[in-house]
Formats: C-alpha cells, structure tokens, sequence
C-alpha cells in the first residue's frame, strides 16, 4: 500500500514538472515584459502568467507548427482571447511580434486588423498564457491567451484606455528556443518536488 502511495506521488511529480518543463519560461516573459510595459502605457494593471492557460497555448502552438496552417483555435469562445505570431527564430523576434499587435492602437476599435492590440491591452483581463514551438530551423509560432476575454462588444471604451505615458522602453532580447531553458523559477520548482518525494519516501520507509 506504502509502495503504491509512492508510485502515485512519483507519477504526479514528474507530470507537472513535464508541464512545466514543455513551456519555454524564457520567451514567455520576454512577452509577458513586452505586453505589461505597454498596457502601462494605458494605465491597465499588469497580467500573470498563467501556467495552466498557458498548456493550452502551448498543446495549439505544436498543432499549428506541424499543420503549418496559422488559424485561430476557435474564434467563438467565450474563455479567452488570442493572439498568434509567426517570427523568425532570431534576437528581437519576440518583442517585434508584441510591436507589431501594438500598432492596432493606430486604429479604430472596430478595425479587425486592431484586434491584436484590444485583446493585449484589455483592462479586465488579469492572466496571460504562452506556449511556442519551431516550425523549421528558421521559423517558430508563439500563441498568447488572455483570461477573462476581451474584445467584447459594448465594453471597449472601458477596457481599452488612450495612452497615457509616452515613454519608451528599449527592446528585450529574444533568445531560441530550448528543450528545457534552465528558468530559475523551473529549476526552483523541481527541486521542491524532488525533496518533497524523498521526504515521504523516507517517512513510508522508516514506518515499513
């Protein structure tokens, strides 16, 4: 019973840290960085990552790498709103992905080329997902969820403030694509699982 107590425990610890380890913590906040500093800009409180909407992302971002086929999951949800990029895998390709949503702001609401913008800068979200993956050598595609949804009708004035500072940051360096990036946080995390394992472990075998 004490062995099977383990094996579950084991099992689980190396499933959430697989979850983890499959997101690419790097990128995720050069573009969590590139997407607060601008909704600063706005006055909109800052994201989180969101670690769970971020599987998600992350699952649709290897589906769309292999399909070669950039398409929205599923416009008509009511979870979240999207954003995907297609980028070269070279330093600075990340930040110009947010750069580029961000002209939206150049245009009207109603305009569908500003949706990027509306869906990064909305007021009431609180979280961000992200997941990436390479399309070839040169290419990757990154997919961005926000939660609660944006780009609701009604609710843009709201949600979507004029610029309110004008001051510019300089850009963020993107960097390829790991396996596994070595994210402090990542590294943290493991660590407590593994010490948590071996705590029980000793404990089930001491009382055996």
């Amino acid at each position: 019973m004490h062995f099977l107590k383990i094996a579950i425990i084991v099992v689980f610890a190396a499933c959430e840290v697989i979850r983890i380890c499959a997101i690419n913590m790097d990128n995720a906040q050069i573009v969590l960085r590139e997407t607060n500093e601008r909704r600063r800009r706005h006055g909109c409180p800052e994201l989180s990552l969101d670690l769970d909407l971020s599987q998600g992302c992350q699952t649709y971002a290897w589906k769309l790498a292999k399909d070669a086929n950039l398409t929205y999951s599923d416009p008509t949800n009511k979870e979240y709103t999207e954003n995907i990029c297609r980028y070269p895998i070279k330093r600075g390709a990340l930040s110009r992905c947010v750069h580029k949503w961000y002209h939206g702001s150049k245009l009207d609401f109603t305009d569908p080329k500003a949706k990027e913008f509306t869906a990064m800068i909305w007021r009431s979200s609180r979280n961000m997902g992200y997941g990436d993956a390479n399309i070839n050598e040169y290419e990757g595609v990154f997919v961005v969820r926000y939660t609660p949804p944006g780009n609701i009708l009604g609710l843009y004035t709201d949600n979507v403030p004029p610029r309110a500072n004008k001051n510019k940051k300089g850009k963020q360096k993107h960097k390829k694509r790991n396996d596994c990036p070595g994210h402090p946080n990542i590294i943290s995390y493991r660590y407590i699982i593994l010490l948590s394992i071996l705590f029980v472990v000793s404990n089930n075998w001491q009382s055996s």
